[in-house]
């Protein structure tokens, strides 16, 4: 059973690796910072609305078009990128499946406990170690494939505020 086990945490570091690489190079540094900068556009307005100024409302509504093109550009890209992810996923799913469905239990969890989805009962199926094997590897990998937008993100704030 560890055997199995391994093997499927390794197919599912493998998927990580491919789902994170597929980020890194659909969205550029340039990207997360338009992404930053239009956080920051939005938390201005929502407090310039929350205070009632409306000399900064006017000022942010004269670019209100620009942000709202960044967001549908990069809305474009996110959308690529889960689809992208979503396709590795079930790829690997289904060739998975003939390969470990016949072992319907991986594992045994301790006592009576249950995760919906995950497990049948208080056991393991492959698909539920595969999916926990998943998340626990993609939080690391995801900080190591993170994609940084370094000198971009300290004009942000600046074009912001212009």
């Amino acid at each position: 059973m560890l055997d199995i086990m391994f093997q499927i945490f390794l197919i599912a570091l493998c998927v990580s690796i491919a789902t994170n690489w597929l980020r890194r190079k659909v969205l550029s540094p340039e990207d997360m910072a338009k992404m930053m900068e239009s956080q920051k556009f939005k938390k201005m307005l929502f407090e310039a609305k929350q205070k009632g100024d409306k000399k900064m409302l006017q000022k942010l509504m004269k670019k209100r078009e620009y942000y709202q093109k960044i967001d549908a550009e990069i809305g474009k890209k996110n959308m690529i990128l889960l689809f992208g992810s979503l396709g590795i996923f079930y790829a690997v799913y289904a060739a998975l499946t003939p390969l470990y469905g016949a072992f319907s239990v991986v594992a045994s969890l301790p006592g009576d406990l249950v995760i919906p989805l995950i497990s049948q009962g208080n056991k393991l199926t492959f698909i539920g170690w595969f999916i926990l094997s998943l998340l626990a590897v993609n939080m690391p990998l995801g900080k190591l494939f993170e994609v940084k937008p370094e000198e971009v993100m300290k004009h942000a704030a600046e074009d912001v505020k212009d």
